[in-house]
């Protein structure tokens, strides 16, 4: 009895220590998971979505804000400037489960506006504090998830006009010269949802800047032209100077579409376009009169966004030599087919007619930026003559210059064709300022170029000029020189 008493002792004291070991390792288990969990080294991460430098009357700082272990449970985002926090954003995250909140990621997208917050202009920091729901926050300091410097300012850029009177006609051009102050990174002319880039640097004092501006033949007399200046904040000032537009009553036509002009045009135009085919040649019509015409001009636009930060002519235009005007600037056109209205366009440019397959020159120097089909304009050649001003030359049966080469007043760039939306042989030709399309007759006329633009730019580009008196100015008294 003693033998079977001590082996039941034995195997009662082999079970206590085996399950003390299971114990053991079960609680080593829970605890090395529960560290694992609670006790995450990791730390939440913070970052801008764009770059930020400046803030403005008006900002918007856009943040990333995450964590890849127990998930966040807070974020707050201050602006500190001289010693004072301005909180933007405070967010809690609560617990929702043993794991943490569940919340591994949150994009901000906060407005500021640092004047109406009263904070000071000058040196800042953007303060990002993210926190998780590590256990290890109790035991060590949490620095700022993000901390980046800032420069608070909303005085927008000074600007003085130095031109004086401006005088044009609706759809016409003209030259403002004008100053801004160094903290400008943008400047031009503003005519209502139309903005004409200003140039810098173009004439002798490179303080100066000169833009090339019109007002659009869709817009009325009543538009007010202004040179806008803003700086790397977003900061915007404006400043009004003596513009008068003339009226201007444009041609109204009225054009024939005849079956046979949609037979010979409409699917082939469908087809280099890669456009949409149809068995109904006046819809195609259409399609083409909208739709491409539309996506043209917006070529138009995106080449004539990029320009010589300098005048590359020098001289009044060169009219095409031998030809006629099939149709003038901005013509207003109603399109009829079988007596009915179908459409109703505005015709931007020139029509010049002239014998068949005629060679068709630079009305100016310029560089070559534009060689291919242009939609309705078919083959065409765009020409850049710097500082905004750009020609056009469309409805081309051959092109013989390349994109960059450089073409001096008169040269030959191709010749006359009906390529494009063309009912017959000739030249679509262009001004545009920016991409706008402006009457190209003013700059075939030598006394208005004289007038409007070369003396202009000369008598701010002499050495011995002196500085004409401001037309108007813009400085607020007190502004802090950067």
């Amino acid at each position: 009895m003693l033998a079977d008493a001590s082996r039941r002792e034995s195997r009662q004291g082999g079970f206590i220590r085996r399950l003390r070991r299971w114990l053991i390792l079960l609680a080593t288990v829970a605890i090395a998971f529960f560290a694992w969990v609670k006790l995450d080294p990791s730390r939440p991460t913070a970052g801008v979505r764009r770059p930020l430098r400046y803030l403005g009357g008006q900002a918007q700082i856009q943040l990333d804000v995450a964590d890849r272990g127990t998930g966040l449970t807070s974020v707050d985002v201050f602006i500190e400037a001289a010693g004072t926090r301005y909180q933007l954003a405070a967010e809690r995250y609560p617990a929702i489960g043993w794991r943490g909140s569940g919340v591994l990621q949150r994009s901000f997208d906060l407005p500021v506006a640092p004047r109406d917050a009263k904070i000071p202009e000058g040196a800042a920091t953007l303060l990002v504090i993210a926190r998780d729901g590590s256990w290890l926050n109790y035991l060590r300091s949490t620095p700022p998830t993000l901390a980046q410097a800032v420069e608070v300012d909303y005085t927008p850029p000074l600007i003085e006009v130095l031109t004086g009177q401006h005088y044009m006609r609706l759809g016409g051009s003209d030259v403002v010269v004008y100053k801004v102050s160094k903290d400008a990174v943008r400047s031009g002319v503003q005519v209502e949802g139309y903005f004409f880039a200003g140039t810098p640097g173009a004439l002798r004092d490179p303080g100066v800047s000169v833009a090339l501006f019109a007002v659009p033949q869709d817009l009325t007399t009543a538009a007010r032209p202004r040179v806008v200046a803003e700086d790397a904040a977003g900061n915007r000032r404006e400043a009004a100077f003596f513009v008068a537009v003339k009226p201007r009553k444009f041609a109204e036509r009225t054009l024939d579409v005849g079956d046979d002009f949609l037979a010979r045009k409409v699917p082939e135009l469908l087809e280099t376009n890669r456009m949409p085919r149809t068995d109904d040649l006046v819809a195609g019509y259409l399609a083409i009169n909208r739709d491409l015409r539309r996506q043209s001009e917006e070529t138009v636009r995106e080449v004539c966004s990029r320009s010589e930060p300098k005048p590359l002519w020098s001289e009044v235009f060169l009219r095409q030599p031998d030809s006629a005007p099939l149709s003038s600037f901005a013509d207003r056109r109603s399109y009829k087919h079988d007596g009915n209205l179908i459409d109703s366009q505005t015709h931007l440019g020139f029509d010049l007619a002239s014998l068949r397959l005629s060679p068709v020159v630079a009305e100016n120097t310029g560089k070559v930026v534009f060689t291919d089909n242009l939609g309705i304009y078919g083959n065409t050649v765009i020409l850049d003559h710097g500082m905004g001003l750009f020609s056009l030359y469309g409805h081309l049966s051959s092109i013989s210059v390349p994109v960059g080469q450089l073409v001096n007043r008169g040269d030959p760039l191709g010749r006359t064709g009906e390529t494009g939306l063309a009912a017959g042989d000739h030249l679509h030709f262009s001004v545009m300022v920016d991409g706008v399309h402006v009457d190209p007759v003013e700059w075939w006329d030598p006394k208005w170029v004289a007038d409007h633009v070369t003396e202009k730019l000369k008598s701010f580009d002499s050495p011995a000029a002196e500085p004409a008196k401001p037309a108007s100015a813009a400085a607020p008294s007190g502004r802090r020189s950067r």
